[in-house]
């Protein structure tokens, strides 16, 4: 027997009583909804269905729910760099079976093997959004009769990253995209003939097996670009650097049709922050009847008050010593008010965070800052620590810091896409695509906001500093209502409306 939360059995009711009218359910649901659970139950009324998540830690959460389990659970399958090999000290996928020649003594129990026997067997599989985009097309890999897509909303991000993202040498200067298909022919024949050489070596080496993998990579994204640039050119856009050629796709949809979308008969798309529907169709590539179901958040907005205090613009062009001074001195009173506490302080890019940290660690607070490399590691440094301040760059998605983990955050910058990014370039900057930028700014920031206050029990605050906000509440309609009737504006910091907050939200209030 479920024990509904809030919102919950209505939505589910409202899906299972339209199945034969639609082909794709989008359910918006802002964060403490509990979406897991209702996308299980509405599986539960299909044969076959693959769920599929953006984050490994997710599939993990779905793997250890408790209602999940009582209404019978799911197999979970993850890449085969989450496996260990009984041969060798590696994993899988680098593993001597990579070598097709390779006979192994122990095939009947491989970790992988068994794995993927009991995740195509199983009515309901969950694995990544990167896993399903691989395996199209393999063999027991098809269609079902449903498709979950948990945390769609950078669904978009995903197919670009996984598949439409590729980087190759090349010895010329190629004048346009026609010249760097010309290019890509080339580069492709010579990994075709290093595939070749490797894999009738008849023995692999440590090194040959990674060197084997990566070049099956590039080959399925050589395959992949030439199939649609030679018919879609101007779907791509290209930057030269010294004699690497990197491209990327600037139509996602396109990979979201050709890879993920027609995996299920039916659909139903799940996220905090879908924002437009339509929008979000139109970026993804999503076709079919739709019904969208936008559910009402639980918790109420005292309980998760937004304050935005305008400080700088933080607009690269305008961030000097100065701005980084009053950003940083906001922050400490903003840390100082909740002493005692945890806080998050999303700094948008590398740059911001090591101002912010030198700043906050001169001041003598407990600062953990992260590089590209230790990211993991110091967040769960961070989830073990007390009175600490997280100087995060890019967790705006998928992190939990339900009640004590963080009870106040910071957004000092307001995430626009990152300009030095060639797909940015193209599609904002040069194809003037003011509304796609806009979309994806809304997105993370509300994702961002969901990230503390995950219970109707819980609570705390978010200070949004950039005043670049004011240009997206221009575009009010596009912004979720639950975020702006959460929206406090305060030019000054005022202390004691700031500790009247916090004691009403304490209280329950």
């Amino acid at each position: 027997m479920i024990k509904w939360r809030k919102y919950q059995k209505e939505v589910y009711e409202t899906v299972v009583d339209n199945l034969d009218r639609y082909v794709n359910f989008i359910v918006e649901a802002p964060t403490g909804f509990g979406k897991s659970i209702v996308n299980y139950k509405i599986a539960t009324h299909f044969n076959t269905t693959w769920y599929a998540t953006p984050q490994l830690v997710l599939l993990d959460q779905l793997a250890r729910d408790k209602m999940i389990k009582e209404l019978g659970g799911m197999e979970i399958i993850k890449g085969k760099q989450n496996y260990k090999c009984l041969l060798k000290n590696t994993t899988i996928d680098v593993a001597p079976c990579i070598d097709r020649n390779f006979e192994c003594p122990v095939r009947h129990r491989c970790t992988w093997t068994l794995v993927k026997q009991r995740a195509l067997l199983s009515p309901i599989t969950g694995l990544s959004f990167a896993m399903l985009l691989l395996t199209a097309g393999l063999e027991g890999w098809g269609k079902r009769d449903l498709l979950i897509v948990d945390e769609a909303d950078d669904i978009e991000g995903w197919a670009v990253d996984q598949l439409g993202t590729l980087r190759f040498r090349i010895l010329g200067h190629p004048k346009d995209i026609y010249e760097v298909v010309k290019w890509a022919k080339v580069r492709r024949m010579k990994v075709k003939q290093d595939l070749y050489r490797l894999e009738s070596k008849g023995f692999l080496t440590p090194t040959d097996a990674i060197r084997l993998k990566e070049l099956k990579e590039l080959d399925r994204k050589l395959e992949f670009f030439l199939e649609d640039a030679e018919e879609n050119p101007e779907n791509w856009t290209y930057r030269l650097r010294g004699r690497i050629v990197e491209l990327k796709v600037l139509n996602a949809g396109y990979i979201l049709r050709k890879f993920l979308w027609w995996r299920g008969q039916k659909r139903l798309i799940s996220s905090a922050t879908i924002i437009d529907p339509k929008k979000f169709a139109k970026y993804t590539g999503l076709r079919g009847k739709t019904l969208y179901i936008k559910v009402p958040h639980v918790i109420p907005p005292e309980r998760r008050p937004v304050i935005y205090r305008p400080i700088a613009k933080m607009t690269k062009s305008e961030r000097d010593a100065r701005v980084y001074k009053e950003v940083a001195q906001a922050i400490e009173e903003i840390a100082e008010h909740h002493k005692g506490t945890n806080g998050i302080i999303h700094a948008h890019s590398y740059e911001i965070a090591s101002e912010v940290a030198r700043r906050l660690k001169l001041e003598g607070f407990k600062v953990i800052i992260h590089t590209s490399k230790d990211r993991n590691r110091r967040f769960e440094q961070f989830l073990r620590s007390k009175n600490a301040v997280f100087v995060a760059v890019g967790f705006s998605r998928g992190i939990d810091l339900k009640y004590d983990l963080a009870r106040w955050q910071v957004i000092t910058k307001i995430p626009y896409p990152d300009q030095s990014d060639i797909r940015v370039w193209e599609l904002w900057m040069k194809r003037k695509q003011w509304p796609w930028a806009r979309y994806q700014a809304i997105k993370t920031l509300v994702q961002t906001v969901g990230r503390i206050v995950r219970a109707p029990d819980d609570y705390g605050v978010t200070y949004i500093l950039d005043k670049s906000l004011e240009g997206l509440l221009k575009y009010r309609k596009e912004i979720p209502d639950w975020f702006l009737e959460a929206l406090k504006r305060e030019d000054v910091f005022p202390e004691k409306d700031l500790l009247d907050i916090l004691d009403k939200v304490k209280n329950g209030s």
